[in-house]
């Protein structure tokens, strides 16, 4: 792949180690991705999209790669990006787009398991609320014996439910890796981006990944709404209220694992950017452990989540 780094500047990736170029000349339509931190990232992203171009949805095009340096020149799905239109408009008009994909996905074959796409299963789960542990309980001060209680009441509570792991799950479905694309019709509008760290899990992850953003606390009135709606779209094996307890108890273990990832980035990066999250990811736990209305899990919260 050949191109001048004079005719490209470097734009916005978050908290992503991989580096993204645009062209100054945006009739260009392309973007230059670089993943050169890891190149089994770069091979993961190469391998899901090729899985997912299959599916009705709107993942960018790939118009080629470079192997040795780790790149790859794709589609430019601009910059309408969901984190940015979330609280200027009705929630719905973009929420719908980004559900119906997932009802896209979710209603496709079942992904086989490979070498980049694994399966979850509670060693997946342990190493994420670890996260929490190490780094949230750690700062706090939290004792040797709470934290024994906290590993202790999840792995008994996560051996309680019957999971059945066997949907495609993007994993970082959050507004900023989905771009409004506003030329397109119905769900494809939904342009889907960051899909190198997917695996086979619960089939209603990407929607809490959706819907309980904690970074931005956006109206949420319509996510009973959503949930259901996509719940009733999809060809599901469990009950309704199996599906919510299961969808709670996850989503309160991902905002627990977050937690732990804004304090640790920023350690890594000696600075407080992530930290100002912590008061909406607490927010959104909060409200998930009130919905899961599990009484060992919110006695535990209520000893070592601080105010």
């Amino acid at each position: 792949m050949k191109f001048n780094f004079d005719d490209v500047y470097e734009i916005e990736s978050d908290a992503s180690q991989k580096k993204i170029y645009r062209f100054k000349n945006l009739n260009q339509g392309k973007i230059i991705v670089d993943f050169s931190y890891n190149h089994n990232d770069y091979l993961s992203f190469l391998e899901i999209n090729d899985l997912l171009s299959n599916i009705n949805i709107s993942v960018p095009k790939i118009y080629e790669t470079d192997d040795t340096k780790s790149t790859i020149m794709m589609e430019d799905f601009g910059n309408s990006r969901y984190d940015k239109l979330i609280k200027t408009i009705d929630p719905k008009n973009i929420l719908i787009d980004a559900i119906d994909s997932l009802i896209e996905i979710q209603n496709s074959h079942k992904p086989k398991v490979n070498k980049f796409l694994k399966k979850y299963d509670f060693s997946s789960f342990t190493i994420e609320i670890e996260e929490f542990a190490d780094f949230y309980l750690f700062e706090n001060n939290i004792g040797k014996d709470v934290i024994d209680e906290f590993f202790y009441i999840w792995k008994s509570e996560f051996e309680n439910l019957n999971f059945n792991w066997d949907s495609f799950v993007h994993k970082d479905f959050e507004l900023s890796n989905l771009m409004h694309l506003s030329q397109r019709n119905g769900h494809l509008k939904c342009g889907i981006l960051d899909y190198q760290n997917a695996f086979i899990g619960f089939s209603g992850w990407d929607v809490f990944s959706l819907l309980e953003n904690p970074r931005i606390y956006f109206e949420d009135k319509y996510n009973d709404e959503l949930v259901e709606y996509y719940f009733n779209k999809t060809n599901q094996i469990l009950s309704f209220n199996e599906f919510l307890v299961q969808y709670y108890f996850l989503n309160t273990a991902r905002q627990t694992r977050i937690m732990g990832r804004w304090i640790n980035l920023d350690k890594k990066n000696n600075n407080n950017n992530y930290s100002k999250y912590l008061g909406v990811t607490i927010k959104r736990l909060e409200k998930s452990l009130y919905n899961l209305q599990n009484e060992k899990l919110s006695k535990l919260y209520a000893k070592i989540i601080s105010k």
